[in-house]
């Protein structure tokens, strides 16, 4: 039994000797180990801190974009809006341009025809003008439009049987068939 004590003993001996080789390993080790936790931890740090700095841009980034997108929509609203005005004027235009052509056709037509006082006959013809064809409109249909008192009340006075013609064009217009009736 003394012989089975010794060789318990011996393997005790060579497990300590064993165990404190590890132990010393360890400790000279310890000191890596913590500065590299410490580096870990500072690094988790300094990446929470990057994460939050960039969702603060994000977030600024993404309230400026809706800015600028809020405006963009706004300018092409108001664009668009212009382009309807400007071609509901274009047309107005071109209406008036038509009507006055028109009455210059028929107003010269109407003077080639007469025979003034003391005067003979026109031995020529009016040339007949003929008409340009117009392209179809294409105007796009608005909830907008601008308002001309001018134009309206025009057309409110309108009863079609002057062809858009001023009250000095009418008087006008008047005297020269008187004239070319013969009535002084």
């Amino acid at each position: 039994m003394d012989i089975l004590i010794t060789i318990l003993l011996g393997a005790t001996i060579f497990y300590a000797l064993r165990l404190s080789k590890h132990l010393d390993a360890f400790r000279s080790n310890r000191s890596d180990m913590e500065r590299l936790i410490r580096d870990l931890s500072s690094q988790i740090t300094r990446a929470q801190e990057g994460i939050t700095t960039l969702d603060d841009v994000a977030k600024e980034s993404s309230d400026e974009l809706r800015k600028l997108v809020d405006k963009a929509t706004g300018l092409s609203d108001e664009l668009q809006i212009m382009t309807e005005s400007g071609n509901k004027l274009a047309e107005r235009l071109e209406n008036l341009a038509t009507r006055n052509r028109e009455i210059s056709d028929h107003m010269s037509q109407t003077s080639v025809n007469l025979t003034y006082p003391g005067g003979k006959a026109p031995v020529f013809a009016a040339e007949k003008k003929v008409e340009a064809p117009t392209p179809e409109k294409s105007v796009a249909k608005s909830f907008f439009s601008i308002r001309d008192p001018d134009f309206s009340s025009a057309a409110e006075d309108d009863d079609g049987d002057d062809n858009g013609m001023s009250q000095s064009e009418k008087q006008l217009a008047a005297a020269l068939r008187r004239k070319g009736k013969g009535d002084y």
